[in-house]
């Protein structure tokens, strides 16, 4: 593993979202009749395994709505288990979720997303309560499930950050992804009411210093792009007095595939960078190609570049 590439890996499995949210930058499509190509459950699971068995590669499966795709559950059985592990699946908790707990837990992280620790801060940017989100996290968790919590931080929920961690801690939760809120897709109409200023991000950063119950914490993990490395660089030796890592997420490829096999490159801009359609007979050559060309080396504006990760040593 230490000797291959490192590839990102974005796989959407449909088009569909029953959600509109304000910060979407996915263009998904409401619940209806679909037409035209849909990867098939098995060639998603030659997508994993070629790729896992080629790259080191870590894989976010995702939709629209992941959990919309009626055949999603026959993946889990025909992938084998030990690929599950560098899989992240995120859903917006508010579709069943007919999936054995015991397939769940063996992914790297099932993130389900929340805004916010009251109603209210949900409604603002996904326009429904979180009142039916919590329950199906709670379900999960009352089946061992290890769920992450994916929180995109705006301008409207960054102050209230302690207050939502240690809601969601008095819950039994644990596992934090933190991002910040972009100004592409849907959220371009709305990036001067959400979008975060460098003094903002400053004041997020000293929340989370000043954070004291760090021992409830098994994960918790905030992603930026590359215009906040210098901001992270003046925190680095802060972040790392209290038990935090900064990792460099700059040199890792990415590599995007949508729902009909559109092979891309960037998760921020699906469907525009069309490089190749996926052919399984072809898949492997062409991915190959398409690394040696350095086609995946990417480093845009809203892609995560670096990351600053607070996680609990195994055994405590």
């Amino acid at each position: 593993m230490a000797n291959k590439k490192r590839l990102n890996v974005h796989l959407y499995v449909t088009p569909l979202c029953n959600l509109a949210c304000k910060h979407c930058y996915y263009n998904a499509k409401s619940r209806e009749i679909f037409s035209g190509r849909l990867l098939t459950i098995l060639e998603m699971k030659e997508i994993v395994t070629i790729l896992s068995d080629s790259y080191a590669a870590a894989f976010d499966v995702e939709g629209g709505e992941f959990f919309l795709r009626p055949d999603i559950d026959e993946l889990f059985e025909v992938v084998p288990s030990h690929y599950w592990n560098n899989i992240t699946i995120t859903t917006n908790g508010t579709v069943n979720v007919g999936i054995d707990p015991k397939h769940l837990r063996c992914l790297d992280e099932f993130r389900i997303s929340v805004e916010g620790h009251t109603d209210e801060l949900q409604h603002d940017i996904r326009g429904i309560n979180l009142s039916p989100v919590l329950e199906t996290c709670l379900h999960l968790h009352s089946n061992r499930v290890p769920v992450t919590l994916r929180i995109t931080l705006h301008k409207k929920n960054y102050k209230y950050l302690p207050e939502m961690i240690e809601k969601f801690i008095a819950l039994g939760f644990t596992k934090f992804s933190m991002y910040e809120f972009q100004p592409v897709g849907q959220g371009y109409s709305y990036r001067n009411e959400y979008s975060l200023n460098q003094l903002e991000i400053e004041k997020i950063f000293n929340l989370l210093l000043s954070f004291t119950n760090y021992e409830k914490i098994e994960l918790l993990k905030l992603s930026l792009s590359r215009k906040r490395i210098p901001i992270v660089t003046t925190y680095r030796s802060k972040f790392v007095r209290i038990g935090y890592n900064v990792a460099d997420l700059s040199g890792i490829s990415s590599l995007t595939i949508n729902y009909n096999g559109e092979i891309g490159i960037c998760p921020w801009n699906v469907g525009d960078d069309v490089i190749g359609l996926f052919y399984k007979d072809d898949f492997k050559t062409d991915i190959s190609k398409y690394v040696e060309r350095g086609l995946f080396n990417h480093f845009c504006d809203y892609c995560s570049a670096i990351r600053i990760i607070y996680q609990q040593p195994k055994g405590n």
